[in-house]
């Protein structure tokens, strides 16, 4: 008995130094505590050259740390904070403005799981975002990371639900802390409750190394009055947003730094606590700084100098050189790897990380890191954010390239009003830019597949000419019926010979959605077929062609990807079923337009005789509206209900027909929209009509002779997004930004505005 008492004793001795050292027997493990101001750039702070502020407390911190004169965040907050958790490109793990992804895993996961007490105060912002009303935003709310499940052991935090409950994160603030609201706030300050929660849980932490995060709710507006503001004594001015109390939010902030920074001190933790100070983006545009005699005009949101270059300063006595600067290139990722190092905290294993450690440059170690930044940036989709452009580019110390082509030599041209033509470029230049061309093209999510044939001037339009087409998925027998699904932000689509479904998310990849489809094994149907078309209907459900069943059939519940449960809408004509359904299409009124070829017969034989196009009203009755087109497939109704577009897949003469709808039920005026005859003989897949879609603008995209074919309301060819190989479907994201193509074998996506508003 005393031999097990000895071996637990040693047990748990060792763990208890494991837990205070690095794991392996060095040093005790330090500290950190990182704070992110909001909305200050650079110029704001006194050691930066800043005139209009007095930043004492963190002039201080430069003057016994190490400053960056290189340091980088995304033109915006959400974009940036993103990156700075989880150490990645936005590209990689963007969601949506003021959302996190509830998988991915923070820097205090990781910390937590390392055996560090985790701390977070300040302003969330990354479950909800768009208000009530807002389009597209009901797919939105709520989605996104709850603060409780971001890895933090206690916190104390603004804005933690939606956006129109966020309340007031200065005087008389709405907090929510460790699972509750706290109800004593009236006559308070938020950013004094934050900064004195920190120093609480400092004072708390005896037997761990603790992390603490602290994205500041100072200098973001509204531009309220500080307790140090003459105004504030009248409460009824405590709300009150005016640029003029701008001066008192940073020098307050200051403030703040200066009691975290004695409190470490008091307490002896100073020398064994890494402190990090950063910005989330440049100041608000309304505000006009002073750097001696020169005014700079803040930048938030913009992509210029003042919406990224921000303040960054580190300080860690004993380690950290006083006074040291370092040119070296910072950027929101580059936080994860650097903490984990420094706290002697091993990598996860599977986690991703772009970012490189600047722990080295902080112990002025000698250190070989990138000397560029990049930056993927859209804010979209979010309210008020339609006024910011997606852009991508390259930067460095003199020169920024973005992926749109623009290049500037911002050391010059801050602003960047002048664009360097290749006239202008020396071969130093020319040389540079191509590097920064390299970088763009190597992180990019997806590979590129096949090229975008131009017709036509309105083409660019449409598709930009910087767009490109992305492999996103493969390995599928024959991809078919892509819909998007709007709550979820993914593509469903259907594999016929596989009798599956599958679906597609940016962020969590491919996966199985549901298995069987489309033939689940009923008397009289095509075996070895699943869904082809899918739809949404007017009340959201998935409607879906049964390819296998020879019905057109809405889920009704899917408990689990192999268990889906169907209810037929429609599985024949006057008593005979169906030959192999295989695409529809709603009007406005909620009418369902559909086409029954026999394809999917394979040597089966047609009960009904014909292939027909059909109509389904409200009042339950099908229609044949044609039944003399050789192969109907693809099916459109215009956007003012006014026209019926059928794909006529017959080799011999491929085209699109046009019908007049003047009724329900009724069509009249057959004629052919677009003949596909010379595109079809010359193509390389010798591909006929397939799917389409229309665009908010009436133009047709149409699966067809070797990729997808843009043509106009008018009937004219405009170009083709090329995939050189059969192409079954298209289908756009709710916001128009986003084609999906199933290829063949293949899911390919293309921006069609990839740096537009």
């Amino acid at each position: 008995m005393k031999t097990i008492y000895f071996l637990l004793f040693t047990f748990f001795l060792s763990f208890s130094c494991y837990a205070q050292k690095g794991g392996s027997g060095g040093d005790k493990r330090p500290n950190v505590i990182l704070i992110m101001v909001d909305d200050l750039g650079y110029e704001g702070i006194g050691s930066y050259g800043g005139t209009s502020y007095h930043t004492p407390n963190i002039d201080k911190l430069a003057a016994t740390g190490m400053q960056f004169d290189q340091a980088y965040a995304q033109p915006l907050c959400t974009p940036t904070r993103v990156k700075l958790m989880t150490g990645q490109y936005n590209f990689r793990n963007w969601e949506a403005f003021g959302i996190l992804n509830p998988k991915q895993k923070t820097f205090g996961h990781i910390m937590q799981d390392a055996g560090y007490a985790t701390c977070m105060v300040g302003k969330w912002q990354l479950q909800s975002y768009d208000p009530p009303g807002y389009p597209g935003g009901e797919h939105r709310r709520g989605i996104g990371m709850k603060v409780e499940d971001a890895g933090f052991d206690e916190y104390s935090m603004f804005h933690a639900f939606h956006t129109e409950d966020k309340g007031s994160r200065f005087a008389n603030p709405t907090i929510y802390q460790n699972g509750e609201f706290l109800k004593d706030t009236e006559g308070k300050y938020g950013p004094d409750i934050f900064s004195k929660y920190v120093n609480d849980f400092v004072d708390r932490q005896a037997d761990k190394p603790f992390f603490v995060y602290y994205p500041m709710a100072l200098t973001h507006g509204p531009f309220n009055p500080t307790p140090n503001s003459t105004d504030w004594k009248h409460a009824e001015k405590r709300l009150n947003d005016e640029t003029v109390y701008f001066k008192d939010m940073v020098e307050y902030l200051d403030k703040i730094i200066g009691d975290i920074v004695a409190h470490l001190e008091e307490k002896g933790l100073r020398e064994n606590t890494l402190l990090m100070l950063y910005s989330d983006n440049g100041t608000h545009q309304t505000i006009f700084s002073k750097m001696g005699d020169r005014t700079v005009q803040g930048g938030k949101g913009l992509t210029t100098e003042a919406g990224i270059k921000v303040p960054f300063i580190a300080n860690w006595p004993g380690h950290i050189k006083a006074g040291s600067t370092s040119n070296e290139f910072i950027d929101a990722i580059d936080f994860m790897p650097t903490i984990l190092e420094a706290t002697q905290t091993p990598k996860p294993q599977g986690l991703h990380t772009d970012g490189e450690s600047f722990l080295a440059v902080l112990k002025g170690e000698p250190v070989q890191r990138r000397d560029w930044v990049f930056m993927s940036y859209d804010p979209k989709p979010g309210w008020d954010k339609k006024q910011f452009a997606p852009a991508e580019f390259v930067l460095n110390e003199n020169y920024k390239l973005y992926g749109d082509g623009r290049f500037y030599n911002t050391r010059k041209d801050v602003l960047e009003k002048e664009e360097l033509t290749d006239a202008k470029l020396s071969p130093d230049e020319i040389r540079l830019r191509e590097k920064f061309k390299l970088v763009l093209d190597s992180l990019k999510k997806y590979p590129t597949y096949g090229w975008i044939e131009r017709l036509a001037p309105e083409f660019d339009s449409l598709v930009s000419p910087h767009a490109r087409i992305e492999l996103v998925a493969e390995g599928f027998n024959w991809s078919e019926g892509p819909v998007w699904l709007p709550k979820e932000q993914k593509l469903i689509f259907s594999d016929v010979p596989e009798n599956k479904i599958y679906q597609w998310h940016d962020i969590d990849g491919l996966s199985l959605y549901m298995a069987p489809s489309g033939g689940t094994g009923i008397p009289n149907g095509n075996t070895g077929k699943g869904s082809n078309g899918l739809i949404l209907d007017p009340q959201g459900d998935l409607v879906i062609c049964q390819v296998g069943d020879r019905r057109i059939s809405k889920l009704t519940s899917l408990r689990d990807s192999l268990h889906p449960k169907f209810a037929p809408i429609v599985t024949g004509y006057k008593g005979q079923v169906f030959n192999s359904p295989n695409d529809l299409d709603y009007d406005t009124h909620g009418n369902l337009y559909f086409t029954d070829p026999s394809f999917g017969l394979g040597k089966g034989k047609s009960a009904i005789g014909f292939n027909g196009v059909y109509f389904y009203g409200k009042d339950k009755e099908v229609v044949l509206l044609d039944d003399s087109i050789k192969a109907p497939n693809g099916i459109a109704v215009s956007n003012d209900n006014k026209t019926l577009y059928v794909a006529d897949s017959f080799k011999e003469q491929p085209k699109i027909l046009a019908y007049d709808i003047i009724g329900d039920g009724k069509v009249s005026n057959k004629r052919i929209f677009f003949d596909a005859t010379a595109l079809h003989d010359a193509s390389i897949s010798k591909q006929s009509p397939d799917g389409m879609k229309i665009d908010k603008k009436g133009n047709i995209f149409l699966a067809g002779p070797d990729g997808v074919l843009v043509i106009s309301p008018a009937g004219k060819h405009l170009g083709t997004i090329r995939t050189d190989k059969n192409t079954g479907n298209c289908e756009f994201s709710d916001d128009g930004r986003y084609l999906f193509i199933t290829a063949d074998d293949s899911l390919l996506r293309v921006n069609l505005r990839p740096y537009s508003k």
